[in-house]
């Protein structure tokens, strides 16, 4: 029997965690370091290194690496790589994921090898955690990347879940029943999940975020008053966005200015992460000028100016986590006996105040690591690895469905699976042909953010996007439209990736033989 882990595959930073001989969590180290940065380089299209090693090599060279590969994993364009020696090439993001989690697994192996022996150090089961909010075809990706990395046997978690589980397990008392609202606010994602913990078992009652509101985003905001500061302080007119740099225009190459927005973000999140703990920070910041110059500039602020920059977004996580409780609430749980933060930016003061502002009387909980909570959640999962859907209990988060082809309400979304349904389940469509000795059918399907956006209506409204299609080819010849009906079954599987059952059935429900019919998801084409 082989070792199992537990990843918290993050935007900025992944963990992994696992049960020592001891029966202790612990903290597999990657170069030495517990926490690992979430980025790659590539040295040429063949050799590429990770983490820490990685981003220095990284902020003197971006093109030849990437970061919040995590942020699109579920997408299909691919990013352009330039590495140090050889030709571009070009990657998707879930394949960038692939090669990352390869050598997180190799790395990790080799050290529990030592600790456990040959046999029973090779790992064979895995828990990732994924943000509640991920869509289908996100966490498709994620478990098909870490299966491709080497993880035969893989299981994915939502994050605040397994916050949730490792807090209740350091507290000890693995039998009690409580409602446990977690906050979570990582680099890429937000999430709020409020979840009941009844004898070692944890179901979620609700669950809500925000996939577009993470650290990042903050960093972002004060990167953007450093940038101005630079540009007052030393007379040039550096631009936020490449689309509008110039190398005639403002005076420096473009692997120049790569080299100072990455500078001038590094130091952005250091401020940020400083501030937490201190007042006031002064960094320092390399920054290239016109002229094959270059300065040392001193960056001061102070914790105020940071909560003046990033109120906003921490209101927006504020108010969503309100709706939660008050959801919560409506299916009767008007208690809650704990709100546990997770996350890197969960650790900002102002999140706490805020919270605790909104929520009298209720205690708000730092945990004692907030950045190794939600990975030592998935090493409990990972160590009960055949008990997992007894231990947790997932809902959707949002709505899945497709939209209408034709009449009155063509174009809009029609609701498959609810909002908050308990996973897994499962619910059928019947669709139609268009046309007699029809070969091909293409179902797009979407999903709706019905929480935060409640007004979304038509597929191109925002709150709604379109997470992949079905695609149905080689049907049976001499079909007829009038007389041909297309069950689709959409299936939201335990960890909220979704599978697509399809059959032929004549306007009686009888079942038409398929003969050699194919279907299949098109971002699975893409593996």
């Amino acid at each position: 029997m082989g070792k199992e882990i537990g990843i918290d595959l993050g935007t900025t930073n992944t963990v992994v965690s696992y049960v020592n001989k001891n029966g202790k969590l612990r903290q597999l180290r990657y170069e030495g370091k517990e926490i690992i940065p979430s980025v790659i380089y590539f040295k040429s299209e063949s050799e590429y290194i990770i983490g820490e090693t990685a981003q220095k090599h990284f902020n003197n060279n971006p093109k030849a690496g990437i970061k919040n590969f995590k942020t699109t994993i579920g997408d299909s364009e691919r990013h352009e790589i330039i590495p140090e020696e050889g030709k571009t090439f070009y990657k998707r993001s879930r394949e960038i994921a692939q090669l990352f989690l390869n050598k997180i697994v190799v790395g990790m192996e080799n050290k529990l090898i030592k600790e456990f022996g040959a046999v029973d150090g090779c790992i064979d089961r895995a828990v990732i955690t994924v943000p509640a909010n991920f869509s289908s075809t996100e966490k498709g990706a994620t478990k098909n990347a870490a299966r491709s990395a080497g993880l035969s046997d893989v299981k994915l978690a939502a994050e605040p879940t397994a916050a949730a589980i490792a807090y209740e397990d350091s507290q000890g008392d693995e039998n009690s029943r409580s409602v446990i609202l977690v906050y979570d606010f990582g680099g890429g994602t937000f999430d709020v999940s409020i979840i009941q913990k009844n004898n070692g078992a944890f179901e979620e009652i609700t669950t809500g975020g925000d996939k577009h509101l993470g650290g990042n985003i903050l960093t972002n905001i004060l990167a953007e008053e450093i940038l101005t500061r630079v540009n007052e302080d030393y007379g040039v007119e550096f631009p936020l966005s490449e689309d509008e740099f110039d190398e005639d225009c403002h005076g420096i190459s473009l692997t120049e200015y790569h080299q100072n927005m990455n500078e001038i973000w590094r130091v952005a999140n250091l401020i940020k992460e400083d501030l937490s703990e201190n007042e006031d920070v002064i960094e320092y910041l390399n920054i290239n000028l016109p002229n094959d110059k270059s300065e040392v500039a001193e960056v001061n602020f102070s914790r105020d100016e940071l909560e003046e920059y990033i109120k906003d977004s921490i209101e927006r996580t504020v108010e969503i986590t309100m709706k939660e409780i008050q959801r919560a609430k409506d299916l009767g749980f008007n208690k809650i006996d704990q709100i546990v933060l997770a996350g890197g930016s969960s650790n900002i003061p102002l999140v706490k105040e805020r919270l605790e502002e909104c929520l009298k009387n209720q205690d708000v909980v730092f945990c004692d690591d907030v950045s190794t909570l939600i990975s030592r959640g998935a090493a409990v999962l990972a160590q009960r690895y055949a008990q997992i859907d007894s231990l947790s209990k997932a809902v959707t988060n949002v709505q899945m469905g497709v939209a209408a082809t034709q009449g009155v309400h063509f174009e809009r979304f029609q609701m498959i699976i609810p909002e908050d349904e308990p996973l897994p389940c499962a619910k059928k469509k019947i669709f139609y042909l268009s046309q007699d000795n029809q070969k091909k059918l293409e179902i797009e399907y979407y999903e709706r953010d019905i929480k935060n956006f409640p007004n979304a209506v038509r597929v191109d409204d925002e709150g709604i996007e379109q997470i992949d299609s079905l695609i149905i080819d080689n049907l049976p010849p001499n079909l007829k439209a009038s007389k041909t009906l297309v069950e689709v079954e959409f299936v939201a599987q335990k960890d909220g990736s979704l599978d697509i059952n399809v059959e032929l059935k004549d306007k009686s429900g009888k079942k038409i033989s398929s003969g050699n019919m194919n279907y299949k998801k098109k971002s699975d084409l893409l593996e």
